[in-house]
């Protein structure tokens, strides 16, 4: 996704600099299309050069830039219209304004905001999601916002309402949106939290919070899975909160990874954003 993203914005990029020499007229107009759009090309572009320089062997990363030169400068012939030129500057300029759900779109703002995932909704690029009239979710309507480039899932534990991946599905990061109907009398406090977890999981630390108004308890835990070859490790933030004979939890995650990796500057990273969503999540019952 890295390589295919990289190679169609240098793509872009060797086109707007034929416009600019075949086409002096239209120069300024390239010159102020990417100046309005260094907030999602360049941007995406710098933060793919550091996945890739982090990821690939050196030599690799360099064979990989020889390449997509090599590629595009077998494209020498002019550009027969002048029309044409101006047909492809507008269609860059729809690209930079991220309308549409198509997946370079997605791909575009997943590396765009890779190094600051919270900033993809402050910046508008969100969708609003509502479980008013989803069949898990009988009498219950959440409403929370979702960044634009994370895709949603059905997921196969009943009290799952909906799930969200990041990179357009193929990320580690998940949302979950959870609905439990807990035994009478359950009262939500940081005493239960650790009765509520399974053995399997960590209790990191809590702490009391409020969504939508309504006091409640976020827990940061660690699980530990053991499928059929090697031991593997979920990070997670739960929010939750109890309200007309409901628990509803809103849970952000990363992984699943090795055991040993280290998931705390990761979660970090995303923490912002899991914090935001639930910031802005309306609960009616």
């Amino acid at each position: 996704m890295a390589v295919e993203t990289y190679s169609y914005l240098k793509g872009q990029n060797a086109a707007l600099q034929r416009i600019s020499m075949q086409f002096p007229s239209l120069k300024d107009n390239v010159e102020a299309l990417q100046k309005n759009s260094v907030m999602l090309f360049s941007r995406a572009e710098k933060n793919i050069e550091h996945i890739l320089e982090k990821e690939l062997e050196k030599s690799e990363y360099n064979r990989l830039k020889n390449q997509i030169r090599s590629f595009l400068s077998k494209f020498k012939d002019p550009i027969q219209k002048k029309k044409h030129a101006e047909d492809f500057l507008d269609k860059v300029k729809e690209r930079s304004l991220v309308k549409d759900d198509s997946q370079i779109s997605k791909a575009l703002l997943s590396f765009a905001y890779h190094d600051k995932p919270h900033q993809e909704i402050t910046d508008g690029h969100l969708k609003t999601f509502t479980t008013k009239g989803h069949p898990k979710a009988v009498k219950s309507t959440v409403t929370i916002p979702i960044p634009k480039s994370w895709k949603a899932e059905d997921a196969e534990m009943p009290e799952t309402i909906q799930q969200f991946t990041s990179f357009n599905g193929n990320g580690s990061e998940k949302i979950l949106i959870v609905i439990y109907e807990p035994d009478h009398g359950f009262v939500l406090n940081e005493s239960v939290v650790p009765q509520m977890l399974d053995p399997q999981t960590d209790l990191i630390r809590t702490e009391t919070i409020t969504i939508d108004g309504k006091q409640g308890i976020m827990a940061e835990c660690e699980q530990i899975l053991d499928p059929p070859k090697n031991k593997i490790k979920i990070r997670m933030l739960q929010f939750m909160v109890a309200a007309e004979k409901k628990l509803y939890c809103f849970q952000g995650s990363i992984g699943p990874a090795a055991s040993s990796e280290n998931l705390e500057i990761q979660l970090k990273k995303f923490e912002p954003l899991f914090r935001l969503i639930v910031s802005k999540a309306q609960i009616e019952n």
